[in-house]
């Protein structure tokens, strides 16, 4: 390992650009468009990295990450959430002048005030309408509410339709591979049987959007899908292990920690806590004992996090007992809020040296 000050986030450049390719080129052999969440990762210099690859424009979660992009000089970029207030909806139209901005409408609130932002500026607003799948969150779920929001939208004038958006987000909940694929095949199956309804009536469904990185092997199956947008796929993390999506092997962040105390010999203390590592155990149904994220010496668990401490536990007694002054990595349950803890992440070869430094550059970007 290198010789940074413990604990950092480390990205293995290697992988990082081996997840990129891969996800790359299954959308371009199936001519499926790639619209990755910048979320995930907040940084410019993966998303150069993405757009070399292949990716159409980019998804984010807030205006202050829309913002951070387009300063960077992208122009093609969704906000896939609902916006809502005076100061949301005056950023958007600034915005919108910079960068082909589009966004969610996924209520009849939602429709009545983003017609009336569109009659302001003069300018219809380019939005999809929101699905709920299942998750249970944002949209309306499939029925003759949603149809009526639809034929609504298209029918605007003050509306660009560009078609329906989902998020599956519920398959991080499936505590089986079977559960996991059943809800992606499921999550295009829902949006393409809204889409042939819509058009058996004459409405025109340019686009249908799936998107979460569990899911999008199906998605990618499902004909008639036209995006998806997975954003932990450039890093994987442990929930992605354990949902069995990729091998360990395909996580390219880890974080780097010292051991820093050893009470006794089946627990040690390590240098990174809940303010590097986020306190996710699971999302959305899954919230199993798996503890903190997978250690690199086996036989020990992440079992307990303070703010600045992680608690180890040997749960093997024929693991390797951990001095102190040990290194070791952590594959973290959630990547996303990871990057966000950081204010910069190191990049390494694939021997672990460090050979770049980057920024994260929509730290904190949550408005």
């Amino acid at each position: 390992m290198d010789t940074h000050t413990t604990p950092y986030v480390a990205i293995s450049r290697p992988q990082l650009i081996e997840n990129i390719r891969r996800m790359a080129e299954e959308c371009s052999k199936r001519n499926i468009k790639l619209r990755p969440h910048f979320k995930t990762h907040k940084m410019i210099s993966i998303a150069q990295i993405q757009t070399e690859w292949g990716a159409i424009g980019f998804t984010v979660a807030k205006l202050t990450e829309a913002q951070v992009l387009i300063q960077a000089g992208f122009n093609d970029i969704l906000i896939a959430y609902p916006l809502w207030g005076e100061d949301k909806w005056n950023t958007y139209r600034s915005l919108s002048k910079q960068a082909a901005l589009s966004t969610i409408i996924d209520s009849t609130e939602s429709l009545r005030a983003w017609s009336e932002q569109a009659r302001r500026s003069g300018q219809p607003i380019r939005a999809y309408v929101k699905v709920d799948s299942g998750l249970g969150r944002v949209g309306y779920p499939p029925g003759e509410r949603l149809n009526k929001l639809v034929r609504r939208v298209a029918a605007s004038e003050e509306i660009e339709f560009l078609g329906l958006l989902t998020h599956s987000g519920h398959a991080y909940g499936a505590n089986s591979p079977s559960i996991r694929e059943q809800i992606g095949r499921d999550e295009g199956k829902i949006l393409m049987q809204i889409a042939e309804s819509m058009r058996a009536e004459g409405i025109k469904i340019p686009e249908v959007s799936t998107g979460s990185t569990p899911t999008v092997e199906f998605n990618l199956q499902t004909p008639g899908v036209t995006e998806v947008r997975p954003g932990n796929y450039v890093f994987n993390d442990a929930t992605q292990v354990r949902l069995g999506v990729v091998p360990k092997e395909r996580c390219a962040l880890q974080v780097v920690t010292t051991v820093v105390s050893r009470p006794n010999e089946n627990r040690c203390i390590i240098d990174a806590g809940a303010k590097v590592l986020a306190l996710d155990q699971g999302a959305h149904g899954n919230h199993a004992d798996i503890g903190y994220g997978i250690p690199s010496i086996a036989g020990w668990k992440l079992s307990r996090l303070s703010e600045e401490h992680g608690v180890l536990e040997r749960i093997d007694s024929t693991a390797p007992q951990v001095s102190v002054g040990t290194q070791m990595t952590i594959i973290p349950n959630h990547a996303c809020p990871v990057v966000n803890l950081a204010d910069r992440v190191i990049l390494v070869d694939a021997q672990g040296t460090s050979i770049d430094i980057w920024t994260v550059d929509a730290r904190g970007c949550s408005q």
